[in-house]
């Protein structure tokens, strides 16, 4: 069984950050550019998800 050290963990930490920020964004530019009330919607609470869960993982919670 392998261990990570704690470089490892920040580093994937940072990895998962920076991805989380990235889908963030780009779900963003999609809601600036839909019209349809359902997928503005579903496209805000699937920010807001990604935002708890960034803010956990930039907190070190995860």
């Amino acid at each position: 069984m392998s261990y990570l050290n704690f470089s490892q963990v920040n580093t994937r930490n940072q990895e998962v950050y920076s991805q989380l920020s990235e889908a963030i964004y780009l779900l963003d530019i999609a809601k600036q550019a839909s019209e349809d009330a359902t997928a503005l919607h579903s496209i805000q609470t699937t920010i807001e998800q990604l935002i708890n869960l960034r803010n956990r993982v930039g907190s070190g919670e995860l």
